[in-house]
């Protein structure tokens, strides 16, 4: 086994980490890269979100199983809003308490309905884990929390005074797991989202290594290539990628030079999604496009009166319908198709999706590229065959999807890589009855909540969902698969480690579920 240093950048797109490798501006990203593999392909799920992706990443697993279904959802068995994004007036209406101690507690407690890396990992005795700055974090191990000082201040918030993690934990100014020497404080406060931030997640991290205390596994999470990528476009963002390489220099001199911490680490480099550029006028305004629907407040639970919840997470969305107006949802996928600025228009006849039934039958239906109506073909040979070994039928325009069929029977994608697998595998109890993706350059929103500037995510286009991995530091013996998708991160760090991942990299998400094969 080798110890593992995954580090995860949010948003980190390959159209943005390509050139810059080619131009000189990431040297460190580049000594990794010599040393090991660049591979520019990892795919992302749908939807390529922040929560949800960060949550595959973590598990090994996808939203139909582990039960995050975005950053915006209803979740129906609690008949509450799930709401964990950053608009104020969506979290005013879900309200500060609940919106924080969500957060803080029940979305790894109680959200999160598989295993994560980490406590994979400490089922296993003799391994230690640490985690640093990010929200996907449960573990075996109790640790003491702190309030930041502006939370204090906020009337009717209350903190939970322990948090369950990895033996090492880090979380902005919450929790800090004391080390043998001195380290770091959190560089906090609301300027610095109360120390999620990459200067905070650097310094505990590079205070790690100059103690010699990194332990078997360690996740740092650098959130900010995210912000700014949505604040100035992701190719704008370039500089903070090369503050991270700043960072990955010191990490190097820590360890006593590159070659000295690769004889003892693995390290892992790659990002939850990518981001595409928005457009001048990026609003998609879904209470204008389904004006003729009474819809919830944004944030707010049902009432008598609505007929539509509907849920953006970005350059997706999904639309929640009561029972009696699923009977009508024709009127509403016309609406839809009305608006040109609406993609695809995604459902499935069954409202769990694969988790109610294995003959789940998925739409996805386009204002000019037709309607394709999908399914895997669990007992019989389909169609055609992805490159995960999983058989699809289908009929209708597979143009819907941008995909064709090789000679060799294969499925292959353009624009919407490994459609059918990341399509079939977000549909679950927790996920709107009609999803929706926006054409490049708009994003979703209602008149609650604030679109972003110049960068956006979420729907099933290569532009959003496209990371690079950097692998360096990999037992000779050790072969990455062919089409990575971040799913494959979790088994790949786990067989890394020495311990059986409950699927392998490379597997079929759709095949090992159905079939009983994940634990």
């Amino acid at each position: 086994m080798k110890k593992v240093l995954l580090i995860i950048i949010d948003a980190l797109a390959t159209r943005v980490v390509a050139p810059a490798l080619e131009q000189g501006k990431l040297p460190n990203f580049q000594r990794l890269v010599e040393k090991g593999a660049f591979c520019p392909e990892c795919t992302s799920i749908f939807p390529s979100i922040t929560p949800a992706a960060t949550c595959a990443l973590v598990t090994g697993a996808y939203p139909f199983e582990h039960g995050i279904s975005g950053a915006y959802w209803y979740d129906l068995d609690d008949d509450e809003v799930a709401y964990f994004g950053s608009d104020l007036p969506a979290i005013m209406n879900e309200g500060m308490n609940h919106f924080i101690n969500d957060f803080q507690i029940k979305l790894n407690r109680d959200r999160l309905q598989v295993s994560t890396i980490f406590e994979h990992i400490e089922r296993h005795g003799s391994l230690s884990d640490a985690v640093i700055n990010f929200m996907w974090y449960r573990g075996t191990v109790d640790h003491e929390t702190t309030t930041p000082t502006l939370l204090k201040l906020i009337p009717g918030v209350t903190l939970a005074s322990n948090m369950r993690g990895p033996h090492t934990m880090f979380l902005g100014e919450f929790v800090s797991t004391p080390l043998y020497g001195t380290y770091p404080s959190a560089r906090g406060g609301l300027s610095r989202r109360f120390g999620f931030h990459d200067e905070t997640t650097a310094d505990y991290l590079l205070a790690l290594a100059d103690q010699q205390a990194l332990p078997d596994f360690t996740l740092a999470y650098f959130p900010n290539n995210d912000f700014d990528s949505h604040a100035n476009g992701p190719a704008n963002a370039l500089s903070t990628l090369e503050a991270i390489d700043v960072n990955l220099g010191q990490l190097f001199e820590a360890q006593g030079g590159i070659d000295k911490l690769l004889e003892e680490f693995a390290v892992l480099i790659t990002g939850d999604h990518s981001q595409s550029d928005l457009d001048d006028s990026p609003v998609v305004d879904l209470n204008q496009v389904l004006e003729k629907f009474p819809l919830v407040q944004a944030g707010k639970p049902w009432n008598n009166s609505e007929d539509l919840m509907v849920c953006p997470n970005m350059r997706s969305a999904q639309i929640y319908l009561r029972s009696e107006i699923w009977t009508r949802r024709e009127e509403v996928i016309g609406c839809l198709l009305e608006c040109k600025a609406i993609d695809q228009v995604i459902w499935c006849e069954h409202d769990s999706g694969l988790n109610g039934t294995k003959q789940a039958a998925f739409h996805v239906q386009t204002s000019d590229r037709g309607h394709l109506v999908f399914q895997p073909a669990m007992t019989r040979q389909g169609n055609a065959t992805d490159c995960y070994g999983t058989p699809w039928e289908w009929e209708g325009d597979l143009s819907a999807v941008d995909a064709s069929v090789t000679p060799e029977n294969r499925i292959e994608y353009g624009n919407y890589p490994n459609a059918f697998e990341r399509i079939a595998a977000s549909f679950s109890e927790k996920t709107g009855n009609i999803w929706v993706t926006a054409q490049l350059g708009k994003e979703f929103c209602l008149p609650e909540l604030n679109c972003n500037p110049a960068g956006s995510h979420g729907s099933l286009h290569y532009l959003d969902s496209t990371a690079p991995l950097i692998a360096a530091g990999l037992p000779e013996n050790f072969e990455l698969p062919d089409a990575l998708r971040i799913v494959d991160i979790t088994p790949i760090c786990l067989q890394l480690l020495g311990l059986a991942p409950p699927r392998l990299p490379g597997a079929s998400a759709i095949l090992n579920s159905l079939l009983n094969e994940t634990s």
